[in-house]
């Protein structure tokens, strides 16, 4: 018998789906929900984003696919505000978010990060619609190591996110290593965190044919620089400093050129004023290049030119940058931590580095662009694996959960 088809609210309070990634505070969430959200939606599901209205001239209702619609909601000031800003905001959004509903309901509402699953519990409650949350990133207390997890940035993101892990009805983790996290880090009931594992679009981010790869190869028979890759949102989380620290250890005559990828969050200005300065003191202007952020097809053309992908964050729940390049065909080198243990096979589609020191991962870095016939392997490998992965069965295995879960309030 066939299946009545849900209605599902997503809630984005601090981020928008219509945001490019790597600007503002978007980020792999935003890739994720969207595309998430366009699976369900291709399989017959109606898809709702709730998220806070930062624009005066943005519609009240924007159509994103068919099946998908974005609704903004008045929440504080109609413009883009600091991410610790929006805790301020989360009562506001709450009650709009209740008088949406009341309007248009839904079957259950998936809370994205902790502001939005706050801004929900409340909402939810009353309405008797069911609460899943996503985290994302967990935050750690303040005097622990960046590598324990992101800095808790507004005042109640640790109590937030504990409260959540015993109120919210379900929570989705993205990783087996988040899930841990969940378990540990907030003793939260093993039976209500789920892993919905993350995919990937192996038709934009694909290995270079062609024309592309002959351009590549006479680029660097001509003497030009391999290409290193970092990519996110210019934050200190992501670990940007440690690539240009780690390229600027490979000695000159050696060095690959450095791009990166992404612009900075709202109160980013002063680290990002740091990287630039890094890069002048290493003597690094002209091999490296700060590329802003940019649309998914160019990025995914930006990762198949690179010969390495560096992925220094200290801390991530799965590292989504880590498979679009294995989708890619290109290597990574990744932090030993967290989710990327699961992005990356150690030795096989990539390698993991633990630590800070330059040093390390310069050799690293170095190894790969001197054997050009391992990293081909690689690469291959790490293409293999990606191919395992698909949006359309990270979907399937959401709405799987969505339904396990229904049947049993």
């Amino acid at each position: 018998m066939e299946r009545a088809a849900l209605s599902v609210g997503f809630v984005m309070l601090h981020t928008s789906p219509l945001d490019v990634p790597g600007t503002k505070d978007a980020g792999g969430m935003n890739v994720v929900v969207r595309a998430q959200a366009d699976a369900l939606a291709l399989a017959g599901h109606r898809v709702v984003i709730f998220t806070r209205r930062a624009d005066g001239a943005a519609p009240a209702v924007v159509e994103l696919a068919s099946g998908v619609t974005v609704v903004h909601l008045d929440a504080g000031p109609a413009r883009v505000i600091s991410k610790g800003e929006h805790e301020e905001v989360i009562e506001d959004f709450g009650r709009a978010l209740a008088a949406a509903l009341e309007r248009d309901p839904v079957d259950l509402l998936h809370a994205e990060h902790w502001f939005s699953g706050i801004a929900a519990l409340g909402t939810a409650r009353a309405a008797g619609i069911p609460l899943v949350q996503s985290y994302h990133s967990i935050a750690a207390a303040p005097d622990t190591p960046l590598t324990e997890g992101e800095r808790p940035e507004s005042p109640g993101r640790l109590a937030g996110e504990l409260l959540l892990a015993h109120e919210a009805d379900l929570v989705i983790s993205v990783s087996e290593a988040e899930r841990r996290t969940v378990l540990e880090r907030f003793d939260a009931d093993p039976a209500r965190v789920r892993v919905v594992p993350l995919g990937v679009d192996t038709e934009l981010f694909h290995p270079c044919e062609g024309r592309e790869c002959e351009e590549r190869r006479d680029w660097l028979d001509r003497g030009g620089r391999p290409e290193v890759l970092v990519v996110g949102r210019l934050h200190p989380l992501k670990g940007f400093d440690l690539a240009i620290d780690a390229v600027a250890a490979i000695p000159a005559e050696d060095r690959p050129a450095l791009r990166i990828v992404g612009a900075p969050p709202p109160d980013g200005d002063d680290y990002v004023r740091g990287l630039h300065e890094a890069v002048l003191q290493h003597g690094m202007i002209s091999t490296t290049s700060f590329d802003g952020a940019l649309r998914r097809s160019e990025l995914a053309e930006r990762i198949r030119r690179a010969a390495v992908v560096l992925v220094p964050s200290h801390s991530e729940t799965f590292g989504l940058v880590a498979l679009e390049a294995a989708a890619s065909g290109v290597p990574v080198i990744a932090r030993n931590t967290g989710g990327l243990r699961e992005a990356v096979v150690d030795g096989v589609t990539g390698e993991l580095v633990t630590g800070d020191e330059p040093a390390d991962w310069a050799r690293a870095i170095t190894r790969l662009l001197d054997d050009t016939a391992r990293a081909e392997r690689m690469g291959a490998e790490a293409r293999r694996h990606a191919l395992s992965r698909s949006w359309d069965a990270s979907a399937e295995r959401l709405l799987e959960v969505y339904r396990e879960f229904l049947a049993t309030r």
